[in-house]
């Protein structure tokens, strides 16, 4: 019952804390402003503490700081477990919290799970424990002990735990992740890395990752540009796109906020060849596979090609391998930085792995001046 205890004392804390997140450099994405009372009232009231008052409900905390958190997160993460994911999580820049609620979600429903092993004993695999399911049973030394601090029946001291372990397992250093364990899965190589050495399998990492996104509140819909080249680029009926590989390019294509190189190319492209987009920008992950580096798709500057004249991008494609060369031969301005492809042409800046033997990457550098 300790935890109970400390939850209960726990209001100002939190208030406290979350106040600390938001004048944190570390978590970005938190707009810095005052904590408004409804909140303070929501949190206090969540751990038991200050004066009685009406639950929290949705429009409390979204009335609050900008945590990027979904509607379907508010009404079902508990505002208390909510205020620790959010705590915790800052201290891990590659870590958000909506991937901490996740795991609290799949492991024990935020705590209200009444199986054996989430507020006392351990589970009915006998070796897993507290909201977060760590192992005491392990090593040594156990996971837990490895990671926790505390009580691991407490979600104030075992969230926390869970996002040192996930932070110690690749998140701190994202960029050093060289293999991806679940390639079929969306979401970066050291995310996929750290959630499978939290539990082994790459359905749970599916699992965790899909909720994480439903738990993230979406950004507002492109609106379509009115530029009329860009209105005739959307319908050139020689370009067409697909969301099989997780992106959405066809709001990307109508808004007009693709780099005027990108522009100008796939308009020059689609002159010569019937081509399919796979990717512009949204749904792309924010750094290069691998790397510490932001991706050009973040930016708005590169685009990926999964079909061309009809025929799926691979090493074999003709039709691919024919507007590869091509590219090779452009000069000025609509020279791109980098393109990968299945075809390694043996020169800069051209490039050739296991990502792009399916599609032809296409992206460009800041312009200059």
């Amino acid at each position: 019952m300790r935890h109970r205890a400390r939850l209960a004392g726990g209001g100002a804390l939190l208030a406290l804390l979350l106040l600390g997140v938001l004048a944190g450099a570390a978590s970005p994405g938190f707009a810095v402003a005052a904590l408004p009372a409804s909140v303070g009232r929501a949190v206090a009231g969540a751990f038991g503490g200050g004066a009685a008052g009406p639950s929290a409900t949705a429009a409390d905390l979204a009335g609050g700081p900008d945590i990027g958190a979904s509607e379907a997160a508010l009404a079902d993460v508990p505002p208390g477990y909510l205020a620790v994911y959010v705590t915790a999580a800052g201290a891990c820049p590659a870590l958000s919290w909506q991937v901490l609620a996740a795991i609290g979600k799949v492991e024990t429903d935020h705590g209200r799970s009444s199986a054996p092993g989430v507020h006392s004993g351990v589970n009915a695999f006998g070796c897993c424990a507290g909201p977060m399911q760590f192992n005491l049973r392990n090593g040594p030394p156990s996971t837990w002990a490895t990671w926790g601090r505390g009580n691991v029946y407490d979600p104030a001291d075992a969230i926390p735990a869970a996002a040192r372990k996930l932070c110690g397992d690749g998140l701190a250093r994202p960029q050093t992740a060289a293999r991806d364990p679940c390639p079929t899965v969306a979401g970066s190589a050291a995310l996929h890395q750290a959630l499978k050495r939290y539990n082994n399998a790459c359905w749970y990492v599916h699992e965790v990752v899909t909720l994480a996104q439903r738990y993230t509140r979406g950004a507002p819909a492109l609106a379509p540009s009115a530029d009329p080249f860009v209105v005739a680029l959307a319908r050139n009926p020689h370009i067409t796109t697909t969301t099989s590989h997780g992106c959405k390019p066809t709001p990307d294509l109508a808004s007009g906020r693709l780099d005027l190189r990108v522009q100008s190319l796939l308009a020059v492209l689609a002159d010569r060849h019937t081509i399919r987009l796979s990717c512009l920008k949204t749904g792309h992950s924010r750094l290069v596979k691998g790397t510490g580096r932001v991706s050009n798709h973040t930016v708005w500057r590169a685009v990926d090609i999964d079909r061309v004249d009809g025929q799926p991008v691979t090493a074999t494609s003709p039709a691919a391998r024919r507007l590869v060369v091509w590219l090779d031969g452009l000069q000025g301005p609509l020279r791109p930085a980098e393109i990968g492809s299945p075809f390694d042409l043996g020169h800069r800046p051209y490039f050739s792995d296991e990502g792009h033997q399916q599609h032809i990457h296409v992206g460009y550098g800041p312009l200059l001046g």
